[in-house]
């Protein structure tokens, strides 16, 4: 699949930049429409694409899913507090394959987009919230060409026994993580972390108090100003 249906917003008569940006597991365009709106506030001369997943969610039918977490993980223990990073990790991992697949799809969806709005891979950017968040890493890193930056709100480095492998692309990385996330655990930030530094990859890092698996304004605009940075 190399099309989404998806949202497009301008946030200006003469747009330059190209922002890519998925919704999570269990979730919608809908769903993530308070960020998207204050990106189009914050984000000047911009095309804002917001794609919606292809699958009905198996936790919640009326809900998206870009790939199944159930098939290696059907009692979610990615989120039970008594889960070892370790493990959190290993289920991620298991589900590498999945994710090579969904990222080569969004990178289609990404040339399409290009093409449409004429805007080359030094000023597309890819973000994501959560699963989203997890494929925009994974996009973004194997994608033939380096995009002007990938964000990730309450993300994880997923897939990496093949992700690793697969990387031909460094762009710059803005992740964004609340305090208080218990659904992509808080405390699996510094593996993260860590193998992004295993892998030379640059990247800046932003902690929130007193946030859970949500996105605040706090972070739009530090995604924004990160946007803004690139020339």
């Amino acid at each position: 699949m190399s099309h989404f249906d998806n949202k497009y917003y301008k946030t200006g008569k003469n747009c330059t930049k190209l922002l890519i940006f998925m919704h999570g597991y269990n979730g919608s365009p809908e769903a993530i429409d308070y960020a998207v709106q204050e990106l189009c506030a914050q984000v000047k001369d911009a095309v804002i694409v917001v794609p919606r997943a292809p699958h009905s969610c198996e936790k919640d039918a009326n809900n998206l899913q870009w790939l199944s977490f159930y098939k290696v993980d059907p009692l979610s223990r990615f989120r039970a507090p008594d889960a070892s990073v370790e493990e959190i990790f290993s289920i991620f991992d298991a589900l590498a394959a999945d994710f090579a697949q969904v990222a080569g799809e969004i990178n289609n969806f990404v040339d399409n987009m290009q093409q449409k709005f004429n805007i080359d891979d030094s000023h597309t950017y890819i973000a994501g919230f959560s699963q989203g968040a997890m494929l925009a890493l994974y996009s973004s890193l194997t994608r033939p060409k380096t995009i002007g930056g990938c964000i990730m709100f309450a993300g994880i480095a997923a897939g990496r026994p093949l992700l690793e492998k697969s990387i031909v692309s460094r762009p710059p990385l803005l992740l964004l993580h609340g305090c208080d996330d218990t659904t992509v655990q808080f405390k699996t930030v510094p593996a993260t972390l860590q193998w992004l530094d295993n892998n030379n990859l640059k990247y800046q890092y932003f902690t929130y108090n007193n946030l859970m698996h949500r996105m605040n304004i706090d972070e739009i605009k530090q995604a924004a100003d990160f946007i803004a940075s690139k020339k």
